[in-house]
């Protein structure tokens, strides 16, 4: 120590020595580290343009303008059927124009003069309309509106059971036998059903599963479709389903569905049902020309003193047709298909640019 104190020139020259050996050797360690970080680089780079040039088709400029094109086009596809789904024409019209009843009070009126007026309607097609059919699948609402909450869907379903009994009466069936609805869901009830299939996982739901429901009350109006028919899709598609039952020629069932193949309104033909008409089905509405030929009177013999008048011609006996026309029962079951919106900020988020 003493000797470094003699040579202060020596210890200076050491000290910066020894600084310098430090900032080498920093600078060797910083220098081998980026080294290292840019061969790690260059590796990924490398198996990146490897991968890339494995793509089928390879990413070149045409590929990318054909993927592009491909796009534009799927987007218009989509604009249509989202187009189609809206419904065109009067119906879609007067859907689009209709205002949901504010109170209890309304919705009762709206749902009897619906089923006033169909009845009229009904008549004015000479279509039976039996008694089980009188309210047209809304008899649970005959003496009092749904619920506050119920209003709204209650509603929707009254305005798609118009279209489809008027285009059914268009159809001129015999007889309206019934007409049945699903059953109708609150915001509540139906976010606790969606909570519940969001449960499954994914898992296909079977009628074997069980649930949460709807609270509308119970009765002769409401049927449930198997969810392997439904056309129901979480998150994309939500369907409202009806059951029409009816009687006639297989005429009035090919003009019904041809009606709805139109596609005024987004409706979905399920399943038809045919059955022989049986019994009272069979039975002819009052008025209907279509009685069957009544057969001719037994001849009698009349023995009297006095000279026989003079006999009038006799009539032709209406000839029964050869092949009688067959009457049968049509059971059709229908969904009405609605887009579910866009949850908010599910917009498909935009590509990051490296």
């Amino acid at each position: 120590m003493s000797s470094l104190k003699r040579y202060p020139l020596f210890s200076t020259a050491l000290a910066a020595i020894t600084v310098v050996a430090l900032g080498e050797g920093w600078m060797i360690y910083e220098r081998w580290s980026t080294s290292r970080e840019t061969a790690t680089k260059l590796g990924q780079k490398t198996a990146e343009l490897h991968n890339m040039a494995n793509l089928a088709p390879a990413p070149t400029k045409e590929v990318a303008a054909a993927i592009e094109a491909d796009l534009a086009k799927a987007q218009r596809a989509l604009a249509t059927m989202r187009g189609e789904l809206t419904g065109r024409g009067p119906a879609a019209e007067r859907m689009a124009a209709a205002k949901v009843p504010a109170a209890r009070t309304d919705a009762f009126f709206d749902l009897a003069t619906f089923v006033e007026k169909t009845r009229e309607q009904a008549k004015k097609y000479d279509v039976e309309v039996r008694p089980e059919a009188s309210r047209f699948g809304f008899a649970t609402y005959a003496n009092a509106g749904p619920e506050v909450d119920r209003i709204p869907p209650v509603f929707h379903q009254r305005l798609v059971a118009q279209y489809l009994l008027e285009s059914l009466f268009e159809a001129k069936p015999r007889a309206l036998l019934g007409v049945q609805r699903e059953r109708t869901f609150t915001r509540k009830e139906r976010e606790e059903r969606d909570a519940a299939v969001a449960a499954l996982n994914g898992a296909p739901i079977d009628a074997t599963m069980t649930l949460p429901g709807s609270a509308e009350p119970e009765g002769p109006d409401f049927f449930e479709l198997s969810p392997q028919v439904s056309a129901r899709a979480r998150d994309y598609l939500d369907t409202t389903a009806f059951r029409i039952t009816f009687t006639g020629q297989t005429s009035a069932l090919r003009t019904f569905l041809n009606r709805l193949a139109g596609f005024e309104l987004p409706v979905l033909v399920r399943e038809v049902e045919v059955d022989p008409a049986a019994g009272e089905e069979a039975a002819p509405a009052a008025g209907d020309d279509e009685t069957p030929a009544q057969p001719a009177p037994a001849a009698s013999v009349v023995l009297s003193a006095k000279p026989a008048a003079p006999k009038a011609p006799a009539k032709p006996a209406t000839a029964a047709p050869i092949v009688a026309k067959p009457l049968s029962k049509f059971t059709v079951t229908v969904e009405y298909v609605v887009l579910v919106a866009p949850a908010p900020g599910a917009a498909e988020a935009k590509p990051s640019e490296d």
